[in-house]
């Protein structure tokens, strides 16, 4: 493929939807159509098509749901993938992998409806990627994108379908991608007022949010309502109104074949305390009309969160799984934020609760504060169509409050076996009810007015003081700190020289007459 995408193909800059038309987001003159549930049959029912994990909002009766969130995520872990597609001249190894979301706000009474596209195009030859995306006005059937629309890294462009917002990070250039993990998220917030999208990536090196998409028409917004899953209503363009993480062919309709693929696919939603798997998932999307054929798809456990796994072989288009095949897990963690592992799995939370979507089995179920404190140990074993509320014990703040240190000097302190460290003066732990023994380890250079004791907690927090006094400096005693060392060595160093310089120039007695 070639390095930059304006040279690739610029039909590949079009990640396009299933045959829809648009015009002005400023104008709307009309609102979603009611439905029946959505069938997402309807739309793709063979190969090729958008293969991948998608929410269409229908449960495992039948009957359809709506939810919302300020933030999906994909994650993509690949050990193979090759596509191939001798049609596409320019890039026949290229594929676009797309977090596909129903983004919608509420101004002045009217709902407007955005189709915004977090996407990675990959050259499954090279093993090379590049991201896009794109924003498409789903508001009416008749609505585009203009520029007094949206702002951001990218611009206007047309196409047969009207006009979309796009924009190709680091100006469309391919970088090296080692194939392991790769990850999508797309997560809306209001600003002066205004609502954004902050699209994001992580290819192993943290987040990088690569565009931040700005509604700059909707100034006075009385409603973000993020976005939205919903299978009880299509668009007004009559599709769903869903969530997908897709692979596909590379853009503009294009199809591409399953050459080698061996990869895991999953979806997870921000609930307010934690990125939770989506519970009720089909094996293909439908609003992009790009598409994969060659694909088997398999539902499975990545660290006991429910995934796809995809790989070469003819596959089926149908429902991955239900929540009646998961468990559900809400608990009540008791402290503020911190975190969690499952079989050493971690999930971060915050709002002193996690509810996480799992697949059954039996965790080692461990949670920690966000000092790395581990305060609750419990081993559960999870059945499937279960829900389970269960909860933390009670803990309180036991502060150990050290006084002496000079700044920075690390120090650390042992609680029945558990040790935190820090700089600072003050180490905190959370501890529940009961009786417990404490150490405070020795300090070079320092002495402890106790270095030992017990306490008891009874329903209230506890302060304990811990006094280090600096020993005097003797020969043989660790009161010289390293700093100090430094400066005797370097003095040494310095009297050394000055002796050796002033040698080589006093004149030499025995040769003197």
């Amino acid at each position: 493929m070639l390095k930059y995408l304006s040279l690739a193909l610029v039909l590949i800059l079009v990640v396009s939807m299933v045959s829809v038309a648009y015009a002005d987001s400023s104008t709307v003159q009309g609102s979603n159509i009611a439905t029946d549930v959505v069938n997402p049959g309807s739309y793709y029912n063979k190969e090729p098509a958008p293969m991948g994990i998608a929410d269409y909002g229908i449960n495992s009766s039948g009957d359809g749901y709506y939810f919302n969130s300020t933030s999906f995520e994909g994650t993509i872990i690949i050990s193979n993938l090759t596509t191939y597609n001798s049609s596409i001249a320019q890039c026949p190894s290229n594929a676009g992998i797309q977090l596909n979301l129903i983004y919608r706000f509420n101004l002045y009474g009217e709902n407007y409806t955005y189709w915004v596209q977090n996407v990675a195009l990959i050259n499954t030859s090279s093993k090379q990627i590049a991201l896009i995306d794109n924003v498409w006005n789903f508001t009416t059937s008749s609505s585009v994108m203009y520029k007094s629309s949206i702002s951001g890294n990218g611009g206007i462009q047309s196409s047969k379908n009207g006009n979309y917002y796009v924009y190709e990070a680091n100006y469309g250039q391919f970088s090296e991608f080692s194939y392991s993990t790769l990850e999508l998220r797309s997560t809306s917030f209001m600003e002066a007022g205004y609502p954004h999208v902050n699209m994001q990536y992580n290819t192993g090196n943290g987040w990088v949010t690569y565009d931040t998409l700005n509604f700059t028409f909707a100034g006075k917004v009385s409603q973000n309502y993020g976005f939205i899953v919903d299978g009880s209503t299509l668009l007004s363009n009559n599709l769903p109104v869903d969530a997908g993480l897709i692979l596909g062919g590379p853009g503009d309709g294009t199809q591409t074949k399953a050459v080698n693929v061996n990869i895991t696919m999953f979806m997870q939603y921000w609930n307010g305390h934690n990125y939770q798997a989506i519970e009720d998932a089909y094996n293909h999307g439908s609003d992009t009309a790009e598409g994969t054929c060659n694909i088997t798809e398999v539902h499975t456990s990545y660290d006991g969160i429910p995934a796809v796994n995809l790989e070469s072989g003819s596959g089926a288009l149908g429902e991955l799984y239900n929540v009646t095949s998961l468990s559900m897990l809400n608990f009540n963690a008791r402290i503020a934020a911190g975190y969690v592992t499952l079989n050493g799995a971690m999930f971060n939370f915050t709002g002193g609760a996690i509810n996480l979507t799992l697949v059954p089995g039996t965790y080692s179920f461990k949670l920690f504060a966000e000092s790395g404190q581990e305060i609750f140990h419990e081993t559960y074993t999870f059945y499937a169509d279960n829900v389970y509320t269960l909860e933390a014990k009670h803990v309180f703040i036991v502060n150990f409050n050290e006084t002496g240190l000079a700044n920075g000097i690390e120090w650390n302190v042992v609680v029945n076996g558990t040790a935190m460290k820090s700089s600072s003066n003050t180490i905190v732990f959370l501890l529940s009810n009961g009786s417990y023994n404490y150490e405070v380890p020795g300090v070079a250079g320092y002495s402890i007015s106790e270095n030992n004791g017990t306490f008891n907690i009874n329903g209230t927090s506890e302060n304990i003081n811990v006094t280090f006094s600096k020993l005097p400096v003797t020969p043989g005693n660790s009161a010289i700190s390293v700093y100090d060392y430094k400066l005797i060595i370097t003095a040494a160093i310095i009297s050394i020289v000055a002796v050796m310089a002033l040698m080589a120039i006093l004149p030499d007695k025995k040769h003197v007459k």
